[in-house]
């Protein structure tokens, strides 16, 4: 008897954990400007505070880097099933 594989796709979907959130950082990116935003998860306040360094230095463009912690869930494995697994502690 010959030894064989069965391969077949399995479909996984994968968001932010529900136990998390969404942070964002920013730079400046106007030559010689070294205004940053720490990160915070106020997205909200994040966008004023860009809009208010373009408003009192006319510096319209900034690298913006957003983090969350992502949960990949296996589709047929979860169906029907509530529970998520808790976030791990932090490195």
């Amino acid at each position: 008897m010959t030894p064989r594989s069965v391969i077949r796709a399995v479909k996984h979907t994968i968001g932010t954990h529900p136990q998390s959130e969404i942070t964002v950082s920013a730079c400046c990116l106007t030559g010689g400007c070294s205004w940053t935003l720490t990160a915070t998860a106020d997205l909200k306040a994040a966008d004023l505070a860009a809009m208010a360094h373009t408003g009192r230095t006319g510096h319209p463009t900034f690298a913006r880097t957003f983090q969350d912690v992502a949960l990949v869930r296996r589709l047929e494995l979860n169906e029907g099933q509530a529970e998520i697994p808790p976030l791990p502690a932090p490195r």
